[in-house]
């Protein structure tokens, strides 16, 4: 049977109609997906539940019974205002039963049309006026239709009654004690307890989701930059501080062992370029010119890739932000490739706070590309936008393969065109890391006048 079971469930979710998976989706949607509303949404219909409860406790227990009482109570009094001259005694006196009903408990007959209530209708009143219509005509054995009932509640509180055997009176009773419910008090009670209720777990929850979202800051801080700021382990519930604890230590490790790999890969290609440069000082007094110059291409080519390397490794992320004027940076790289054909307009730029060397490093690496993988003129422009600056770098090559574009970025990676051109791939992939530190944007795409171009989104007031 369980096989059984899982077969046909299988076959159930192999058969979901297109109209199916539609209703699905509409459903995912209306999910709430932070736990925050989660927690929430589920505590309110907890408290709505309770809520809905009580009322149907209340009124199967109190309302209810009082309601079918009062009903036998006025059907007892209507049939003694009918018999108007019937008198009583009361203290060794004869009295009529109206006079002594109106004397004791305020009940009497009412015929004057001016004196009759202007009825209206009341939602909520009704609930209770419609309850003991149908009681009060059970207890005087006449159709329901027949018997209306009003609730008054200004001046003062007051019901009156109609039924056939008043003719064309109606009976008033006064209800003084009514005057002791407040409305004010049961709103207070109906909407005030969920409000309440909300606003506590909003406090609650979002004390626990603050510290939730400093953890995502920080890890998402550490993938960019490579840094995180210290979480605090000294106050807050014991699971959280674990946690702020646990990762703290873990960027303390990758720390750690980003600078043991940064110090081994700085020494090796440090330990390098000596046996490199006595390569070179060799092939320069060969005699043969051929090999000299073969020589001399391949250790300038492993030179440029050494490099590379101490590039990559140095990102600038120990480099502190100070005010920066982009377009000075821009004018010092076209002076630095002169003569190569650079065109660069400057425009007002706002100074913002951003690592300088490691802004210069990136312009040059991509009009370093242009130049290599491109075709010159290379056009450089940088302008500001809302909260952004953008700087785009442009050249008049062939471009590169639409599926090469995600991919460029990455170490080592190097597009079609590149294959035959000295390099490690690592360009792009400083120019990424550089932006990442700078909370910035990328893009890359073939513009459509031909040539490949770079644009780096700068915000203008990066967060901490």
């Amino acid at each position: 049977m369980p096989l059984l079971n899982s077969v046909n469930q299988t076959i159930h979710a192999a058969v979901q109609t297109p109209s199916d998976l539609a209703n699905s989706a509409w459903v995912n949607r209306l999910k709430p997906r932070s736990a925050a509303s989660r927690t929430t949404l589920l505590v309110m219909l907890i408290v709505l539940f309770s809520l809905g409860m009580s009322l149907w406790f209340f009124w199967r227990t109190f309302y209810t019974p009082e309601i079918r009482q009062h009903a036998r109570y006025l059907a007892a009094n209507i049939t003694l205002v009918q018999n108007a001259r019937v008198s009583i005694l009361s203290e060794q006196k004869p009295i009529f039963i109206s006079q002594w009903l109106k004397q004791t408990m305020g009940i009497e007959l009412v015929s004057n049309p001016a004196l009759l209530p202007d009825i209206q209708d009341k939602i909520i009143a009704e609930i209770f006026t419609n309850r003991l219509e149908s009681y009060l005509a059970q207890e005087l054995h006449v159709p329901r239709h027949h018997v209306r009932v009003y609730f008054k509640f200004k001046p003062t509180p007051e019901l009156w009654v109609y039924t056939p055997q008043l003719g064309q009176s109606w009976l008033r009773e006064p209800l003084p004690t009514y005057t002791n419910y407040s409305i004010e008090l049961l709103l207070a009670w109906l909407i005030g307890t969920p409000l309440l209720t909300a606003l506590t777990i909003l406090t609650l929850v979002r004390q626990l989701d603050r510290p939730l979202r400093r953890l995502q800051q920080a890890a998402n801080s550490y993938s960019k930059t490579g840094n995180a700021p210290y979480l605090a382990t000294s106050h807050g519930p014991l699971e959280i501080r674990q946690v702020n604890a646990s990762f703290n230590q873990m960027v303390a490790h990758l720390q750690q062992i980003e600078q043991d790999r940064q110090l081994m890969l700085a020494g090796i290609s440090h330990d390098l370029r000596t046996p490199l440069t006595r390569i070179r000082l060799t092939a320069e007094m060969l005699p043969d010119e051929f090999l000299k110059e073969g020589l001399i291409y391949d250790v300038d080519d492993m030179d440029a890739i050494l490099g590379q390397f101490i590039s990559y490794m140095r990102d600038g992320s120990d480099e502190q932000p100070q005010p920066t004027q982009i377009n000075d940076l821009l004018n010092e790289v076209v002076v630095q490739f002169q003569p190569l054909h650079v065109q660069f307009q400057p425009q007002p730029l706002p100074v913002i706070r951003a690592r300088s060397l490691s802004l210069k490093r990136l312009i040059a690496n991509l009009v370093n590309n242009a130049k290599k993988y491109g075709a010159t003129p290379i056009e450089l422009e940088a302008y500001h936008s809302g909260k952004h600056i953008t700087i785009c770098v442009r050249d008049h090559g062939a471009g590169i393969a639409e599926h090469d574009i995600e991919t460029i970025m990455q170490p080592f990676v190097r597009g079609e065109s590149a294959r035959t051109i000295q390099g490690s791939g690592l360009g792009l992939a400083i120019v990424k890391r550089i932006v990442d530190i700078h909370q910035g944007e990328l893009k890359i795409d073939n513009h459509p006048q031909g040539g490949l171009q770079v644009t780096v989104v700068l915000p203008v007031n990066p967060t901490d």
